[in-house]
């Protein structure tokens, strides 16, 4: 039998040396003496390495789920929805629905709109990065982007409106979409000519 197998098996701890142990068939012959030898010396059976195996197959696939499942990081957005913005919009409908309630309620053809242009700004408060909203570049493009975002809205809902409820969402999400194409658009254009004044606020 090679001393040189009974070497190796003899520096490697319980754990290490079960884990190989699993793998007994694809040894050689005198790996495989080498072996039998060392588990034997340690009480520890062949059972115990296909468990050992089986343990560190699962550990392993774990982690790949959870790394997997771990969020991108994105200089601009958050991956999880800010509730503290989610509760202060929920709490803002609250006078935009006793403005819209009969009779003190503005023409239909503007009530969709400004619903539209008011999730629209909840949504991009809620999404974005805790030092946007400290910065001016944000606001300022936020209040911009209502503006396509309502006048989008009102034009399909009054020249093409929704007759069931997906044509509803296709106008909302098209409205919201060039808002935000508009005022990311400029947003990232303020960022570009002012970098250090703007993220300066954050680190």
């Amino acid at each position: 039998m090679d001393t040189s197998f009974q070497e190796q098996y003899a520096g490697l701890s319980d754990d290490e040396l079960l884990f190989v142990a699993a793998s007994r068939s694809e040894l050689t012959d005198d790996a495989s003496l080498a072996m039998d030898s060392e588990m034997a010396r340690r009480g520890l059976s062949y059972e115990q390495a296909h468990a050992k195996k089986r343990e560190v197959a699962r550990l392993t696939a774990e982690e790949e789920r959870e790394h997997h499942r771990k969020p991108i990081r994105s200089k601009y957005f958050v991956t999880t929805i800010n509730l503290w913005w989610l509760f202060l919009g929920i709490a803002g409908l609250i006078p935009l629905m006793l403005l819209m309630w009969r009779p003190h309620r503005v023409f239909d053809e503007w009530t969709e709109p400004v619903a539209v242009t008011y999730t629209g700004a909840v949504m991009a408060c809620s999404y974005v990065q805790p030092w946007l909203r400290r910065t001016f570049s944000f606001w300022f493009s936020l209040m911009v982007s209502a503006v396509p975002q309502f006048y989008v809205s009102r034009w399909l809902t009054v020249y093409h409106p929704a007759h069931n409820r997906s044509g509803s969402k296709g106008i909302w999400f098209l409205s919201i979409l060039v808002g935000y194409a508009v005022g990311g658009a400029l947003f990232l254009l303020l960022q570009k000519l002012k970098p250090t004044e703007e993220e300066s606020q954050v680190r």
